[in-house]
C-alpha cells in the first residue's frame, strides 16, 4: 500500500471552487487526480526552469500579489513520493509552490479567456496550421475509454504543444497578464516592481522613449528630415 502524505497550498477561493466543480462534474476524486498530475509535471517544471532561481524579491512579491487575491489553504493527500518530488524542486528553483500548483489548475481548466491569450486553438486536431508551418500533433482514439486514457497520461498536451510552437517557451515559463503574476513561476527582477533591476528598466525604457522623441520633434521642426526619423 502506497504511503500517503497531507500536503496543503494556498489558493483563490474562485479558482479552487471552480476546479472542485469541473472535478465534480467528471467524477474525478480531486486528491488522487492532483497527486497524479503534480508527478506527471514537476518533470516538465524543472525542464523549463532549468537552473533558474527564483530570487528572494521575486518570491515575496508573487507571494504577496497570491495574498492579496484572499488566497485560502486547501488540503489534499499526495503519495510521499510525489510530495519529496515537489519539494525537490520548489528548493532547487526557490519557487513559491503555491504559484506552481495555482498555475497548474489554471492550466488544467484553460479557460477560453487563457487559450485566447495565449493563441490556443479551443478545438483539438490533429494538425494545426500556424503563420509558421504546420503542428503535427497526436490524435484522439475514437474509444471513448482510450480516450480517457490518452488525455489521463498527458492532460496538457495539446496546451503544452502549441505554447511551445507559438512563445519558444513551456506552459511554467509563458508569460500571462500581469494581474496573474500570483501565478508566475519565474520571473526576472526587471519584471519585479520596486526592485533595482525593475528600476533601472523602466529607467532605460523612458530614455529611450524621450531620446526617441527627441529626435523626431527636433528633426522635424530642423526640417532637416521632412520624413521624420526612420
Amino acid at each position: 500500500m502506497m504511503s500517503l502524505k497531507k500536503i496543503s497550498f494556498r489558493v483563490p477561493p474562485g479558482l479552487w471552487q471552480r476546479f472542485s466543480s469541473q472535478a465534480s462534474d467528471l467524477f474525478l476524486n480531486r486528491a488522487p487526480f492532483l497527486n497524479h498530475m503534480i508527478k506527471r509535471e514537476v518533470p516538465e517544471l524543472a525542464r523549463e526552469l532549468g537552473e533558474r532561481r527564483l530570487s528572494t524579491a521575486a518570491k515575496r512579491y508573487i507571494s504577496g500579489q497570491l495574498k492579496r487575491q484572499g488566497a485560502k489553504s486547501v488540503n489534499i493527500e499526495v503519495e510521499e513520493a510525489t510530495a519529496k518530488m515537489l519539494n525537490a524542486a520548489v528548493e532547487k528553483s526557490n519557487l513559491v509552490r503555491d504559484a506552481f500548483l495555482c498555475r497548474l489548475l489554471i492550466f488544467l481548466r484553460s479557460t477560453d479567456a487563457l487559450l485566447t491569450h495565449l493563441e490556443v486553438p479551443r478545438k483539438v486536431c490533429s494538425s494545426i496550421h500556424t503563420g509558421t508551418g504546420v503542428i503535427g500533433l497526436e490524435e484522439m482514439p475514437t474509444s471513448p475509454l482510450e480516450a480517457m486514457e490518452a488525455v489521463r497520461d498527458d492532460p496538457l498536451f495539446y496546451v503544452r504543444s502549441w505554447v511551445e510552437h507559438n512563445w519558444q517557451c513551456g506552459i511554467y515559463l509563458v508569460q500571462l497578464p500581469q494581474d496573474v503574476d500570483w501565478a508566475a513561476c519565474y520571473m526576472d527582477d526587471k519584471d519585479v516592481p520596486g526592485t533595482r533591476a525593475f528600476k533601472l528598466e523602466a529607467r532605460a525604457t523612458a530614455e529611450l522613449y524621450e531620446a526617441f522623441e527627441t529626435k523626431v520633434f527636433t528633426g522635424t521642426r530642423a526640417g532637416g528630415n521632412k520624413g521624420g526619423a526612420r
